[in-house]
C-alpha cells in the first residue's frame, strides 16, 4: 500500500540544488556577520524545570503584555543585573525580593540567593550556588533515597552591554527509586530523565553523573538572540507537551530566536544518541534533529505557532553519523517541500495555540502531525499511517481571585505508532527515552494539578492523572504502536489500528509534595505518591532536604 504524507503546495521543488548551494552561501555570511559584528549581552536562561523558570512562566501570566521568547521569560525570574539606589551608591542586585540578607563569614550569602557573588559592573558577573538533595523514604517494603550534590555557576563575561552570558549545573547523584520505576534501568539501561549510570551498592539503587550548561548572546540589535550549550528544552504552555518536553536528558543544540514585531522565530538544531543497547565503552550512535517554530501574535493575548521537527541520521558507508548541512537551512518546511523527492527522514509537523483571558486564565492546545493520507482518513480512519496526535488544556493564575492558586487540567490523546519510525534509530527518542510524551504513543491521558503558596515559605502542589495506554504483551512481542523505538514496519495491523488495542492498561496517579522554604531557594519536602497501573498498586513517601535543586517528577 504506497503511504503518502501531506506536504506545503510550493512551486520549487524542482530547484533543489540551486536552492541549497544559495542557502547554504546566506548562512554562511549571516553566521559570521551575527557573531562578529554584531555580539551582545545575553541574560542567563533558567532550566525549563527549575523553580526560577516556573516562577517566571507565572508571573508571565499576570504582566500585561505576554512575553515570546526564553530571554523575556527569564527576566521574570531572576536578572542578573538589577540597578537599585541605596542612599548615594548605586548597588547592583539579583533579586530585588531577595537581595539583602545576613552575610555567612563577611564573604558568602551577601544575597539570599548566591552563595557567592563576584562583579565589576559592565565588566563580568560571577555567581557561584551550591546544589544539594538528600531525601529518604520508604516505598512499599524497601526504602528509597536521594543523595544529590553539585554546583551551579552562571554570570557574564563583559557586561550587559556587550558580552557572553553562561550557565553550568553539574551534579554527583546516588539514588534508590521508588520499585514501579525500578524497571526502566534495569530494561532499558538508563535512568528515567538521565543518561548512563553504574548500580550503586543494593540492588536498583544507582550512581549517575549530570552535567548541563550554555553559554548564551544577543546579535542584530538584540533582535536575534543564540545559545549554545548542552541541555533540555521545551515546546509548548502544558503540563505535558507532544511537540518537544524536558523528558529525556539533555543533548547539545544551538538554538537561534529572532524576535519581528508580532513574529517570534525559533530555530533548534540537535545531537541525540540513537536507540539501542546502551553499554559502557563504547561510542553510542548519533541522531540529528532541527526544529522550527514560526508563531505570530493574532492579537495580543492570541498567539498560533506553526512547528516542524525532523530526526535524522547518515549512518552509510560513505557519511557514518555526519550532520546533514542542508538542515542548518533556516526556513521552515523546506525539508517537507523536498520530501517527494525521497527522504528516509523522520519528518513531524504541529501547530499549537494560546488564548490568554484576562491576564488569568490561558486556553491551550497542540495538534501533531506524524503522517497520514487524506483520503485513507476518510475512507479508513484506523489506517495504521493515520498518525497524530492533540492536546487541549486549560490553566488559572491566582484562580478564582484567590492570590497564589494554579490550577491546571490537560487533556493529551496520541494514535498508535506516532512517533515512531521504519528505522528504529530515527524514531522520536533520545537515549531511548521519548522526546515528546513518557508514555509513548497509543495512549490517552487526563491531569489534574493544583498549586498553593501560603505567603512566601509554604508551597503546596498536588497532581492527579488518569491514562489509558495500549502495550505490547512482551518487549518483543506483536507491536501494537505504544513503543516508539520499535520499527513500524512490525505493526500488528494494516487498517485496524484502534486506539489502546494490544494489551489495554489503565494508569491512576496521585503525588502531593508540601515544601516550606526558610530562605530563598531552600526547600524541606514532605511528598507522598501513589500509583497504580496494569493491576499494581504502589505507594512511597520520602522526606527531603534540597538547595538550588530540582524536585524530581514521578508522573508516568
Amino acid at each position: 500500500m504506497q503511504r503518502a504524507k501531506i506536504y506545503m503546495p510550493f512551486a520549487f521543488k524542482h530547484c533543489r540544488a540551486y536552492v541549497c548551494s544559495k542557502m547554504r552561501k546566506a548562512i554562511t555570511i549571516l553566521f559570521f556577520t551575527l557573531f562578529l559584528n554584531a555580539l551582545t549581552a545575553q541574560e542567563v536562561f533558567y532550566p525549563v524545570e527549575s523553580w526560577q523558570y516556573s516562577q517566571a512562566y507565572r508571573n508571565n501570566f499576570t504582566a500585561w503584555r505576554p512575553v515570546k521568547t526564553d530571554a523575556q521569560l527569564n527576566r521574570l525570574a531572576r536578572p542578573l543585573y538589577h540597578v537599585v539606589h541605596d542612599t548615594d551608591k548605586v548597588i547592583e542586585i539579583v533579586d530585588e525580593q531577595h537581595s539583602y540578607s545576613k552575610p555567612l563569614f563577611r564573604y558568602f550569602y551577601q544575597m539570599q540567593d548566591a552563595f557567592y557573588k563576584v562583579q565589576e559592573p559592565g565588566k563580568y558577573a560571577l555567581i557561584i550556588n551550591p546544589v544539594f538533595h538528600f531525601a529518604s523514604g520508604r516505598s512499599d517494603t524497601s526504602m528509597i533515597y536521594r543523595n544529590t550534590r553539585g554546583a551551579e555557576i552562571f554570570g557574564n563575561i563583559g557586561g550587559m552591554e556587550r558580552g557572553i552570558g553562561f550557565y553550568s549545573y553539574f551534579t554527583e547523584n546516588q539514588e534508590q527509586y521508588p520499585i514501579q520505576y525500578r524497571a526502566l534501568p534495569d530494561s532499558l539501561n538508563f535512568v528515567p530523565n538521565e543518561f548512563f549510570y553504574k548500580p550503586f551498592k543494593k540492588k536498583g539503587a544507582v550512581d549517575y553523573f549530570q552535567a548541563r550548561g550554555y553559554v548564551t548572546f544577543s546579535a542584530a540589535k538584540n533582535i536575534v538572540k543564540l545559545q549554545f550549550g548542552h541541555d533540555k528544552h521545551k515546546i509548548g504552555q502544558g503540563y505535558r507537551t507532544l511537540i518537544l518536553s524536558d523528558y529525556a536528558p539533555q543533548y547539545l543544540f544551538f538554538k537561534i530566536n529572532t524576535d519581528v514585531g508580532k513574529v517570534h522565530y525559533q530555530n533548534l538544531f540537535t545531537q541525540f544518541t540513537d536507540n539501542g543497547p546502551i553499554l559502557s565503552n563504547i561510542l553510542y550512535g548519533k541522531k540529528y534533529a532541527a526544529f522550527h517554530r514560526l508563531s505570530f501574535d493574532l492579537r495580543p493575548n492570541i498567539n498560533i505557532g506553526i512547528n516542524e521537527m525532523i530526526v535524522f541520521d547518515r549512518i552509510d558507508s560513505t557519511q557514518s553519523n555526519q550532520f546533514d548541512f542542508n538542515y542548518l537551512n533556516p526556513v521552515i518546511f523546506y525539508r517537507s517541500i523536498e520530501s517527494n523527492l525521497g527522504s528516509r527522514d523522520n519528518s513531524l509537523m504541529a501547530l499549537d495555540f494560546s488564548w490568554r483571558i484576562k491576564n488569568r486564565y490561558v486556553v491551550y492546545g497542540q495538534f501533531l502531525l506524524d503522517e497520514f493520507n487524506l483520503k485513507f482518513l476518510k475512507t479508513e480512519p484506523n489506517w495504521w499511517a493515520n498518525k497524530y496526535g492533540y492536546q487541549f488544556g486549560m490553566r488559572g493564575i491566582n484562580a478564582f481571585k484567590i492570590k497564589y492558586l494554579d490550577i491546571l487540567a490537560e487533556y493529551n490523546h496520541v494514535r498508535p505508532y506516532t512517533y515512531s519510525h521504519k528505522r528504529p534509530t530515527q524514531s522520536y527518542s533520545h537515549f531511548n527515552q521519548a522526546l515528546a510524551h513518557p508514555l509513548g504513543a497509543n495512549f490517552s491521558e487526563a491531569i489534574f494539578e493544583v498549586k498553593y503558596s501560603l505567603g512566601r515559605k509554604w508551597h503546596l502542589q498536588s497532581s492527579l492523572i488518569f491514562a489509558r495506554t495500549g502495550r505490547d504483551s512482551f518487549l518483543n512481542g506483536r507491536n501494537y504502536g505504544g513503543n516508539i523505538l520499535r520499527s513500524y514496519d512490525s505493526r500488528a495491523t494494516e487498517f485496524n489500528s484502534v486506539m489502546y488495542m494490544g494489551k489495554r492498561s489503565d494508569l491512576f496517579l496521585y503525588d502531593l509534595c508540601i515544601s516550606y522554604m526558610p530562605r530563598y531557594n531552600w526547600f524541606v519536602d514532605a511528598r507522598i505518591n501513589y500509583r497504580q497501573f496494569a493491576g499494581n498498586n504502589n505507594l512511597f513517601f520520602s522526606l527531603g532536604l534540597r538547595l538550588n535543586a530540582n524536585l524530581r517528577k514521578f508522573d508516568y
